[in-house]
């Protein structure tokens, strides 16, 4: 029995898959075996070499068809709203095969730690059906830009020198709502962490002391 294993379930936007790539590839070469759950067609593995891809497993999701409308340069908003039919289908197909992949790895772990995009919520709860699993959140920007959630004027970021766009501003109605239909319940799912794709250049402590449990925002 493996002693403890890794499930990355990332969301198929490219900056998204490519942090949660990098993280199962730094986790597999120290040693633990790592399963990437994504959909083939968004898997891209550029720069690392045949024998790091082989230390990670990776499970293909099939994603059921969906609208591919072209995007829209005159959209009031620069949030890409053309992708939600995307990512309505990734979860639509996702969700189940998720599910029963965690079942398959519990079986024969000791401890499963799930890695799920922020975006990729729905496999917080599948892993909370299992009786070993853990899970952490990914969050593919900056701490300082999830500031802006509960600073509306942004003040601690131009404090020290940032000036962010507020998030409420860039993200349309229609993909706040898909968030919460990807929670299933409209709750937050439980974490035991939160794991950053950030640097610590453009971290400040001073925004992350005055904002506590921004996470539990969306």
């Amino acid at each position: 029995m493996e002693s403890v294993a890794v499930v990355a379930v990332p969301f198929p936007a490219q900056g998204h898959l490519n942090g949660m790539l990098h993280l199962s590839l730094q986790l597999a070469w120290r040693g633990l075996p790592v399963h990437y759950a994504a959909p083939a067609a968004h898997a891209r593995a550029h720069g690392w070499g045949e024998d790091a891809l082989r230390r990670v497993e990776f499970h293909e999701l099939d994603v059921p068809a969906y609208a591919s409308p072209p995007p829209d340069p005159a959209a009031p908003s620069p949030f890409p709203s053309h992708l939600i039919p995307m990512a309505e289908g990734f979860i639509a197909g996702a969700r189940a095969p998720v599910a029963g992949l965690l079942r398959r790895i519990s079986a024969g772990s000791r401890r499963v730690v799930v890695l799920y995009d922020r975006l990729s919520s729905f496999a917080a709860p599948a892993a909370a059906g299992i009786p070993n699993g853990e899970t952490y959140c990914l969050q593919c920007v900056a701490a300082s830009f999830d500031a802006a959630w509960t600073d509306a004027g942004r003040r601690l970021l131009r404090a020290i020198g940032l000036d962010a766009p507020s998030p409420v501003a860039c993200i349309p109605r229609e993909f706040v709502d898909y968030i919460v239909r990807t929670r299933g319940d409209g709750q937050s799912p439980a974490f035991a962490g939160v794991i950053m794709n950030t640097c610590r250049a453009i971290e400040v402590s001073e925004v992350i002391r005055n904002i506590p449990n921004f996470f539990e925002i969306l």
